[in-house]
């Protein structure tokens, strides 16, 4: 069953002119400075959805109108910029309800998406091993079922539904069924996958890394970097490049003549604004960063908002109940940084590690400060065979 055809169909981002909207002034997105970079962000997961032709706006928004999410005049403004420059798709930067979705389409006369949506076409596109396609469909699942209704004449628009319709029952009634059985079973499956996961961790006796950050910080480049791997994985310069968890063997140095190894996981990259039932669908792989020794925080140097996205994985990293847990912090992509801004993030964090994943600048600091949290750790390479790729 192809869940994300529930939501929309797959975006032929070709055939699309994009309008993107952003808007600030409500108690819930109240400062225009913040919402300019994140009307920016929708722009860059446009653009990783393959949305290549773009117009954008910021409108003002104190009151957000229950029925339309936008008021009258902002409608009619909307409606202009449509019709003078061909737009077939409207991205809005907020969580809209299904029936604001649905009356702004019909308002319109034109397809209508918000962030969230657009984030879960992402994650269907980008999922690549069975674990990530799984938690991406119970996201996009437990994101529907609350929502059919208001869904309900988008979805037949679209072609929608899940299910063998019964005699005598409504589709929005079967869908419901359908569904939770079917988020029942991806729940079943993925503790499965987790306790694969419990299994391999039972053997490890080295130091655990986790790289841990905001999407698009750069965690994968970096895990490149560290691993003398030969598989090298997908890293690309653009928003949830990576959904799949991967763990590799990293070398550290020579400890007693011995070569000192320990084990580096990465992790799907956290974003603002995701609700938090689309997080918890990925908590099979988050929940390896419960399990590590410690956590690497990779934080994006040269982004205007680095405290806030350092302050939104931290908070997430709270919820997975991992504060007490040893953490370095390494500020990637650091010849992208204005001067000004570098030495107020420097007296803001003064322990942290500075450097840039594709230049290799401050890797070989950062392995070395690995190997120094390792150094008390009860593994080494005699403890633990880790000749063979992982």
């Amino acid at each position: 069953m192809d869940a994300s055809s529930l939501l929309n169909k797959k975006l032929e981002s070709h055939e699309y002119i994009a309008l993107l909207i952003g808007q600030y002034g409500s108690r819930e997105y109240p400062s225009r400075d913040i919402q300019e970079e994140s009307l920016h962000e929708l722009f860059l997961l446009s653009d990783t959805a393959g949305i290549s032709n773009f117009f954008d706006m910021m409108v003002l928004n104190k009151h957000p109108d229950a029925g339309y999410f936008f008021a009258g005049g902002t409608r009619e403004k909307v409606l202009n910029t449509i019709k003078e420059n061909g737009i077939t798709l409207v991205v809005v930067d907020a969580n809209l309800r299904p029936g604001q979705i649905k009356n702004l389409e019909e308002l319109w006369n034109i397809r209508v998406i918000g962030r969230v949506e657009l984030i879960l076409d992402i994650f269907a596109m980008r999922a690549k091993t069975k674990e990530a396609a799984l938690q991406v469909e119970l996201a996009q699942l437990t994101y529907i079922l609350p929502r059919l209704k208001g869904l309900g004449g988008v979805l037949s628009r679209l072609g929608g539904g899940i299910g063998t319709r019964g005699p005598g029952e409504t589709m929005l009634e079967t869908d419901r069924r359908h569904i939770r059985r079917r988020i029942q079973k991806i729940k079943q499956d993925l503790v499965q996958v987790s306790k694969h996961r419990a299994n391999a961790r039972k053997h490890r006796t080295v130091h655990t890394f986790s790289l841990v950050g905001y999407t698009n910080a750069g965690k994968t480049s970096l895990l490149n970097r560290l691993s003398s791997s030969a598989k090298k994985l997908f890293a690309e310069d653009r928003l949830f490049a990576t959904l799949d968890s991967f763990t590799r063997k990293v070398y550290l140095g020579e400890k007693d003549y011995k070569p000192f190894y320990c084990i580096v996981s990465d992790t799907v990259g956290f974003i603002r604004n995701l609700p938090l039932n689309l997080a918890a669908a990925f908590k099979s792989t988050l929940e390896e960063v419960s399990h590590v020794d410690t956590i690497i925080l990779v934080a994006d140097a040269s982004s205007l908002l680095a405290e806030e996205e350092i302050r939104v994985v931290e908070e997430e990293l709270d919820k997975l109940e991992v504060s007490d847990k040893n953490r370095i912090l390494f500020f990637n992509k650091n010849d992208l940084v204005f001067p000004e801004e570098r030495e107020k993030l420097k007296k803001k964090y003064p322990e942290a590690i500075w450097g840039d994943s594709l230049s290799k600048d401050g890797v070989e600091q950062l392995r070395k400060k690995m190997l120094s949290v390792s150094e008390t750790s009860t593994g080494n390479s005699d403890k633990e065979d880790l000749s063979k790729e992982i």
